[in-house]
């Protein structure tokens, strides 16, 4: 697995996603703390919500805990620098999750891909480049990014690539719609 190089920490930008209007959505659950002792969680990560213990944490293969992705609200004071900046971290406000559902759409550059399909970054976009020919999924990753195969995931969260993109800075990005939720 390698992950899309960035400049900064994962963008989100919901395009048409459901759960802001119909509450499917959760903000009351702190960071794991260990899971989260040295990286940060970024917008567009798809994370595992753990309600019974209060935590939002990394998924691990099969999971069983519901999947969310993270939308938080970026809180960042100083206008001269992006929200390609912005990131959690265990000391920070809760993160806010939302639950995907069949046929939302979203963009990120939240991305990693299967190094064993993609020999690297210029096969991995170019296989993005002919997804009207080519059919691209994505599934959760466990360390949170959205993970792009060629293979259609057998179970659990399924995402179609749309089609490539780019966040409002210019970074390049993937346009996602859930195909299960």
């Amino acid at each position: 697995m390698a992950r899309l190089v960035i400049d900064g920490f994962g963008q989100l930008e919901l395009n048409n996603a459901a759960f802001r209007r119909d509450g499917r959505v959760e903000a009351q659950c702190k960071l794991d703390p260990v899971g989260f002792a040295s990286i940060p969680a970024e917008n567009g990560m798809l994370l595992a919500v753990d309600k019974v213990n209060g935590i939002v944490k990394l998924p691990v293969a099969n999971e069983t805990l519901p999947i969310a992705i993270n939308y938080s609200a970026e809180h960042i004071y100083d206008e001269r620098i992006g929200l390609k900046n912005f990131k959690l971290t265990v000391n920070d406000f809760y993160p806010r999750m939302g639950y995907l559902a069949v046929g939302d759409l979203f963009t990120t550059n939240c991305v990693s891909y299967d190094t064993s399909e993609y020999a690297n970054e210029t096969a991995f976009k170019a296989a993005i480049d002919a997804v009207k020919t080519t059919k691209v999924y994505g599934t959760y990753s466990t360390d949170g990014s959205i993970m792009v195969t060629a293979t259609k995931p057998q179970a659990g969260l399924t995402l179609e690539v749309v089609k490539p993109f780019t966040m409002p800075d210019g970074q390049y990005a993937i346009q996602f719609r859930v195909l299960v939720a």
